[in-house]
């Protein structure tokens, strides 16, 4: 765990007793990079509070102004989590601090391990993200709250894993960054490769029964999983780093090896049809030649 990781853990326990005075606050924890040890000079800290009883934004507020912070903010999560998140300086740092009730973190655990849940709100996949903090929560309240949710996450689901596979091996005919880079079309090649990318973390994340915690954080989430191709995360800096036509064959070795970690990993997946439509050509039209 590095200084910086250190240090925000240390002032989540300064700053947790002034909000958990509440006796609607049943838990406490810190999750995100300083949880995971990588946290950097750009990096907030992250704190959840579980509540018995969701509070309002006025409550919120005036329990945030009677501490002294600056800047404060808050807004409303999506329907999948159903709760806020605060912002606010508190000792010159930025806190974000997520808001829950129990019983929709209840709900949530029960989707993820008991329905296989792969839902996403845009990019984030809210659901086993809360799931991913709370299996690395460092609880400063509330512990055998969190440990009854974790003991719960584990181990990963099977049927999780083979859902996430199943959703993300959903790839277009490859061929198509070819004629984008023939062409020059640069800002589509890029965000074809963005998405592209984001697919192959999204299996790979189910093959290495990882609850989805983002996308945040690549360097670490390479070089954590076990099942990957390898040299993964510089082979992803050449994707995008290199020019066009090498970027363009290097995610596609990338996807292919993906592929056939699917087979050996989960054979029950059926990739016939996967691997024809990525291997599918355009048609192209020659000019007729004159006689």
């Amino acid at each position: 765990m590095n200084e910086h990781s250190v240090w925000r853990i240390s002032l989540a326990h300064k700053i947790a007793p002034a909000f958990t005075t509440n006796p609607k606050v049943e838990a406490c924890f810190v999750f995100g990079s300083a949880v995971l040890g990588i946290s950097d000079q750009y990096s907030d800290l992250e704190l959840a509070f579980i509540w018995s009883q969701l509070p309002s934004a006025e409550d919120l507020q005036a329990k945030a102004q009677s501490v002294g912070v600056t800047g404060w903010e808050i807004e409303p999560r999506g329907e999948a989590t159903q709760g806020w998140l605060e912002q606010f300086y508190l000792y010159g740092m930025k806190v974000e601090a997520e808001h829950w009730a129990r019983d929709t973190i209840d709900n949530i655990v029960i989707d993820v391990v008991e329905r296989y849940d792969v839902s996403q709100n845009g990019l984030v996949f809210e659901k086993q993200a809360i799931a991913f903090h709370l299996q690395r929560a460092v609880v400063l309240q509330g512990e055998d709250i969190i440990k009854q949710w974790q003991t719960r996450l584990s181990p990963y689901p099977e049927e999780l894993a083979i859902a996430m596979v199943q959703k993300h091996l959903n790839f277009r005919p490859f061929d198509g960054q070819h004629v984008l880079t023939d062409r020059l079309e640069i800002p589509m090649l890029y965000e074809n490769k963005c998405t592209i990318v984001r697919r192959l973390l999204n299996i790979l994340f189910g093959l290495n029964r990882i609850y989805h915690p983002g996308f945040k954080w690549t360097r670490y989430w390479a070089e954590e999983m076990s099942i990957k191709p390898p040299s993964f995360f510089n082979r992803l800096e050449r994707v995008f780093q290199a020019d066009a036509v090498s970027g363009v064959h290097d995610l596609r070795q990338l996807v292919e090896e993906t592929f056939d970690l699917v087979e050996q990993c989960l054979p029950q997946v059926d990739l016939k049809q996967q691997r024809e439509t990525f291997n599918r050509l355009n048609p192209r039209w020659e000019l007729p030649v004159d006689d």
